[in-house]
């Protein structure tokens, strides 16, 4: 699987899950380009990733950071071929009577609005393509709600129903929209946040980016408005 003369843009490829997507593009020859909001995020990066990787800030749920990404972005690789979504993030559960009105809000910006914002700047870059692909990340609660996760589940619902949506769009374009739908991902983070759990049953980045890598590949290709669940064992 090569992606020589192909440039990605991963929005949070600087965390646990995109910087191992990002890693997995350069091994296969693509040009690879991330965004990331925190500097904290930077200094778990090698020099190795640093070198490689065009590394731009920028807020992915507000309008103008999101142009002048693309812009930056573009003016290096010429145009983003594939457009990976990972930004997101989890408030704690509550029922939802006790849902604060800036979880909602948060959830659904993080989660869904910064979907929306970049895929509509990479549907709107200019010229003719006959190849291009959108992964976004949904969620298992997004696919199978429960009690107690009404903001994160309507969010990664909304992903899932956005994906769709761009996938009758882009019938017969070249282009492909789809989603991911994974478990609890095995993260340093998740790991310390519940050390009762049995890991094995997690699903592992590397085995995220493998699935990212097929729905962006030519073999792909007839893959498009679906949200693909990789539960693992959970």
């Amino acid at each position: 699987m090569s992606f020589e003369k192909k440039s990605v843009l991963i929005t949070g490829g600087t965390g646990a899950l995109g910087h191992v997507v990002a890693e997995r593009f350069l091994k296969e020859g693509a040009s690879v380009a991330t965004s990331y909001i925190f500097e904290d995020e930077l200094k778990y990066l090698t020099e190795s990733f640093r070198k490689q990787v065009q590394i731009v800030r920028a807020d992915v749920t507000d309008d103008e950071d999101v142009a002048a990404l693309f812009h930056q972005v573009g003016s290096k690789f010429g145009k983003v071929d594939i457009l990976i979504n990972i930004v997101g993030g989890f408030v704690q559960g509550a029922p939802v009577k006790n849902v604060a009105t800036k979880d909602w809000e948060r959830m659904l910006d993080i989660n869904l609005k910064s979907v929306f914002l970049c895929s509509r700047q990479y549907l709107n870059q200019d010229g003719d393509r006959a190849y291009g692909r959108i992964i976004s990340m949904s969620a298992m609660p997004g696919l199978n709600p429960s009690a107690g996760k009404a903001a994160y589940s309507v969010s990664k619902a909304g992903v899932s129903v956005f994906t769709k949506v761009l996938g009758e769009e882009l019938k017969g374009t070249g282009i492909t929209a789809n989603a991911i739908a994974p478990s609890i991902i095995r993260t340093p983070a998740n790991e310390k946040s519940m050390p009762e759990e049995d890991l094995a049953k997690w699903v592992t980045p590397e085995e995220i980016a493998d699935t990212m890598m097929f729905l962006c590949s030519a073999n792909g290709r007839s893959v498009n408005g679906v949200t693909i669940p990789v539960y693992g064992g959970v």
